[in-house]
Parts: structure tokens; sequence; C-alpha cells
């Protein structure tokens, strides 16, 4: 019914533009006096207060919850939460091209660990990814791994997505409420460890007057944006080809590092516009390399 009024290809273009641009409210919140672990926490953890009660009545009605999906959940659910944690703890341009240097991963997860044949475009996608990587940070930085923290947590966050891609790939498929209500969960299980951490980096824990003065805004966010975003994205992608839904998630990517190019007011040059360039043709040719790949549209991820 649903997919007779809305666009399942619109759906996910949005949801993945939406995503671009999270980065803006994360560093809202931050200048708001929340510190980056307690941020990223509340993004996390006020979905979940939403969609908890659907929850326990799956449980009672002896359904999934999503919950049952440990290792996925973690994988996935902690790599972005690494992800949203790195936009707040380095360059924001620097953040998106770490992170979707994914398709150099990919390659390698695939050809290693699932047993798919080393084809050119493969290769392509692997040169361009870490050409991609090796410019962004500097050979001699690379090579040096003079990288802050929020660099490391952008580079380990997508090598950590791309096995629970892996994951999410090979498992059966499960129903939209379980992919999103796992994918808060579990972030959640991660941004709290974050937030324990002894690092000066992620912060303190809010008071409780800044905590009631900013609660509305997370209501705000987890219904206007990240459950709505979340569930577009896991719904439209059950009827989108793989083909085309890969193009469609590149938009992230590009509205991502096109916007913060624009408004973050960080240096941006050739680069970490070759940087860009590099990585975003690197996803592009991926899903071309993947095309005749054996995925079911119900096992896409984000």
């Amino acid at each position: 019914m649903l997919k007779r009024i809305v666009h399942p290809e619109i759906v996910v273009a949005i949801a993945s533009a939406i995503w671009g641009l999270f980065w803006i409210p994360l560093r809202a919140f931050e200048q708001y006096g929340l510190d980056p672990a307690w941020v990223i926490l509340s993004q996390f953890i006020a979905p979940l207060v939403f969609l908890g009660p659907f929850a326990i009545r799956r449980l009672l009605r002896k359904q999934p919850t999503g919950i049952e999906q440990f290792a996925t959940g973690l994988l996935v659910g902690g790599g972005v939460a690494m992800y949203c944690e790195s936009l707040l703890l380095t360059d924001v341009v620097r953040s998106l091209i770490l992170f979707y240097a994914m398709p150099a991963w990919g390659t390698l997860v695939e050809v290693g660990l699932m047993g798919r044949r080393f084809t050119p475009w493969r290769g392509l996608t692997l040169v361009l990814s870490l050409a991609g990587l090796l410019t962004i940070l500097g050979l001699n930085n690379f090579f040096a791994l003079s990288l802050n923290i929020g660099d490391l947590l952008a580079l380990l966050s997508g090598v950590v997505f791309t096995l629970g891609a892996m994951r999410v790939r090979q498992s059966a498929a499960i129903s939209v409420f379980e992919q999103v209500f796992a994918f808060f969960f579990f972030g959640s299980i991660i941004a709290f460890g974050f937030s324990l951490l002894p690092l000066a980096a992620f912060g303190q824990p809010p008071t409780f007057e800044k905590f009631i003065a900013l609660a509305p805004w997370m209501v705000l966010m987890a219904f206007g944006i990240l459950i709505p975003a979340m569930w577009g994205i896991y719904w439209g992608s059950r009827y989108v080809d793989p083909g085309r839904l890969g193009i469609l998630l590149q938009l992230e990517a590009v509205v991502g590092i096109g916007s913060a190019a624009l408004l973050a007011g960080e240096p941006f040059g050739l680069q970490e516009a070759t940087g860009a360039v590099l990585v975003l043709s690197a996803g592009l040719i991926e899903v071309f390399a993947n095309k005749g790949s054996e995925i079911s549209d119900g096992k896409q991820v984000v």
C-alpha cells in the first residue's frame, strides 16, 4: 500500500540526503553545551526510548525485535556511532571521506572473506579508495600515523560498518522494525561505551538543567529526522534494485561532503576535493562491480 503512495527511490534519496546533513544538528548540540560523546548518545537513546514500547509489545507476542541479531547490530550500529563521534572530533570533510572509503574494505572483505572473484572493477575500486585515503591524510601523515582521534574513529568506523554489511548480506531478511530497532539499540550501547571512556575529547555528562533544556530538541530529532530517515532507507531498500540503491545511497556522501565544504568553515582545498572525488568515484564503481552479485533487495543495508 505504502509503495503505491510513495516512490521507494524518492524515499531512499531523501533519507540518504538527510544523513548527509546529519553533521549539522550534531554540531549544533555541541555548540549548545553537550560534549561529543553525549551528543551522539542522545541521538541513539532518544529514538530507542520511543521504539522501546513497541519492542516490548513484540516480545510479549513472542515476535523478534532485532536484538537477536547482536553481532550484526553491534557492527552496523557501532560503526555508525563511531562515524558520528568522528564528525565532532575532526574536520567534517575528513570524517566523511575517511568513512566513505568503505569500498576499499568492502573489496577486501568480499575477496578475502566471501570468496568472490577479484575483477578489474574491484581492483579499480580498491585503488581509488586507497588513493582517496592517502590524498586526504597526506602520504607522510599516513605512514607516520599522525592521526587525531576523530580521524582514527572515522577510518575504523568504515571498516566496522563494512563487516556489518557483510553479515547483513549473508543473513536472512528481517522486518524493517527489527532493522531500525537493532540499529538504535546496539548503536546506543557503543555510544554509551564512548561516554564512559576517560578521555577529555569525549567530554563529561551534561548537567540536569542542560539536559532538560535540550530534551525537546532530542525528541524532535528522534521523531522528525532519525527514525523516519532510518525507516525510509530500510523500507525503500526492499523495493529498489541493488545497483540503483547503491547509487542513491551515494547521495549521502555527496550531500555531506558538499554541505561541509560550503558550511563547516573548515579547510577545503585541492587536497580535500581530490580525495572526495576519488572516494566517490570508488563508491560508484563498486555499485557496478557488485551489480551482478547475489544480494536480495531485502538484505540491503544503509
